[in-house]
């Protein structure tokens, strides 16, 4: 059975990895920086076909970029924003007081082993369900998100 094609809007969630600052949760406090892992709720949004689309949809492309949704990062509860790191490491921050020091923030583009090894369009591969997408991670981990087609339910692609 085929892959669904992914089009604008089809969402992509996942866990990045952040560089954080702030302060540790000891008395007095002191400056803090670390690691953590963030979740990423977001959407295929830009860079998308421009002569393709499905049901008027734009069909996204091996070009394509995520966003994160609006409110993801904001903190203090946007669930890509400093406070609701978790894994954090070292141990011993205050989560209320951190920030994600990574720039830019927000933007995925799809990983080098996604697309369609034979639906392309202007040469370039179309993405399908279930491919992997490098989001903002601001410490190296590609792949640790994922596009789910739901956009359009009637063109797939057999690999």
């Amino acid at each position: 059975m085929g892959k669904l094609v992914v089009v604008k809007g089809d969402p992509v969630s996942g866990t990045d990895k952040h560089n954080v600052s702030g302060q540790t949760s000891t008395s007095p406090p002191v400056a803090y920086t670390g690691v953590g892992d963030y979740t990423y709720t977001g959407s295929i949004t830009d860079a998308l076909s421009d002569f393709v689309t499905i049901g008027g949809v734009p069909v996204a492309l091996l070009t394509s970029h995520s966003s994160l949704d609006p409110g993801e990062d904001a903190p203090p509860t946007g669930g890509h924003s400093g406070p609701t790191g978790s894994n954090l490491v070292p141990a011993g921050a205050n989560p209320i007081s951190l920030s994600i020091t990574d720039s830019p923030l927000g933007t995925g583009v799809p990983n080098a082993g996604a697309g369609s090894g034979v639906l392309t369009v202007g040469g370039v591969k179309v993405l399908l369900d279930a491919d992997k997408i490098d989001t903002c991670s601001g410490v190296p981990a590609p792949g640790k998100s994922t596009v789910t087609a739901s956009g359009q339910s009637f063109v797939t692609c057999s690999e």
